[in-house]
């Protein structure tokens, strides 16, 4: 088991596996082609078959390393479910999976550490983003009523009802096309921007960074979390402090440190200069 263990661990085996996987996702691109040769067809069923053997014996090789504990990853399961997808029979009530066997490529997320990351700190920052998507939705709501009570009646085609004005609020806030709306909309309202700029400034260029800066950070944490599994991998004790309690500690001990070398420094002056101060005192007569 040691030495499975070491090879399933090792960088190389997971280089290979990346390769497989991006090796399928060709084939898979390839065989959408409906007139392909039948040599180049068949060739192209062989290699799929074979990347799909590689990731079989990948997940037994995990099995049986690592046994019940498989499933305490979900990426784990993640990989497990895909291959018994793409394992489903051509034919029966279960051939309509293999339409789903494309999701073989979305195992290079969980293969490659970086990605998972980003995919971690995305599922990490949902509690955020909800939060942030419950407000927006409470403004959307709020300028679709208003929206459609003072522009309804001229411009039905963009603020006909609540849905198509959901749309063209939507639209704004992409600022995709927005100024040719509000352009439309003026020939009617004049003072129609005194809507849409204050809806703009809250929804692009607020609630929407807040959005982006709630995931950045849940990514941040996640590889931070990352960082203190692998240094508990390696004994290493690891806190929960933040960044800057641990950096005030730095700062405290290299202040005690330097206290500790000044009177080391004065120390080391002061038996130098007792020498000098025995020399100079009289002989008595």
């Amino acid at each position: 088991m040691p030495i499975l263990r070491s090879i399933i661990e090792s960088r190389g085996f997971q280089n290979f596996v990346v390769a497989a996987i991006l090796v399928n996702a060709a084939v898979l691109g390839l065989q959408s082609i409906k007139s392909l040769p039948p040599a180049l067809a068949s060739l192209l069923h062989i290699i799929d078959a074979l990347c799909l053997v590689v990731f079989t014996v990948e997940i037994a090789l995990k099995l049986a390393v690592v046994r019940l504990g498989f499933f305490r990853s979900g990426w784990n399961i993640f990989d497990l479910a895909v291959v018994a997808i793409s394992l489903a029979p051509d034919s029966g009530g279960l051939s309509v999976l293999r339409a789903l066997r494309v999701l073989r490529l979305m195992r290079l997320v969980s293969a490659v550490p970086s990605l998972r990351r980003v995919v971690t700190g995305m599922f990490s920052a949902l509690p955020g983003v909800g939060s942030v998507g419950g407000v927006l939705l409470v403004m959307f709501y709020v300028a679709a009523i208003m929206g459609n009570s003072f522009f309804g009646e001229s411009v039905p085609e963009r603020f006909g009802d609540l849905p198509i004005t959901f749309l063209t609020l939507f639209k704004m806030m992409t600022l995709e096309g927005w100024p040719d709306i509000a352009d439309e909309v003026m020939q009617h309202h004049p003072y129609a921007w005194a809507f849409f700029i204050p809806f703009i400034i809250m929804t692009t260029f607020t609630t929407l960074n807040l959005l982006f800066g709630i995931i950045v950070n849940a990514m941040e944490e996640a590889k931070e979390e990352e960082a203190r599994e692998k240094l508990a991998a390696q004994g290493i004790e690891v806190t929960e402090e933040s960044s800057e309690m641990r950096l005030a500690k730095i700062e405290s001990e290299v202040r005690e440190m330097n206290e500790k070398l000044e009177q080391i420094r004065l120390a080391v002056l002061a038996d130098r200069a007792a020498p000098a101060r025995e020399e100079r005192q009289p002989v008595p007569a």
